[in-house]
């Protein structure tokens, strides 16, 4: 079982509601679309990765509201939909982490351009010696 597929079914990973409750997010919401993201979210319902699901979907042979379980029923026993969500959670998990440092470093950069010592244009004052 690959990392990002680990995540998914332990629901510790690059969720907003995991990051949330170990404090290194203030909220819940979704990176991509608003709602709160946990690793349900992420595999059925967040829009961002809907064309990827309705294929997805179709290999695996699941209903609308498909729960991790009916994953499990659909890949144990095959090594092409193993294969086949594998891919789709490798793709989904990939893109959240990159979002997420994303956000990590546009707050870096707005926190040390607000600090002490800081000009009007965000520029470190070189003045002071």
């Amino acid at each position: 079982m690959s990392y990002h597929m680990t995540q998914v079914f332990t629901g510790h990973g690059c969720f907003s509601k995991f990051l949330h409750r170990i404090g290194k997010k203030e909220d819940t919401s979704c990176f991509f679309c608003g709602e709160e993201d946990d690793a349900i979210h992420t595999i059925r319902d967040c829009p961002m990765w809907d064309p990827q699901r309705i294929d997805l979907k179709r290999k695996l042979g699941l209903a609308r509201d498909f729960t991790l379980g009916d994953i499990v029923e659909s890949i144990v026993g095959s090594r092409d939909l193993w294969s086949a969500f594998s891919a789709f959670v490798q793709e989904a998990m990939r893109e959240k982490e990159e979002e997420e440092k994303r956000l990590e470093r546009e707050r870096a950069r707005v926190f040390s351009s607000s600090s002490i010592g800081d000009d009007e244009f965000g520029l470190r004052s070189t003045t002071a010696r």
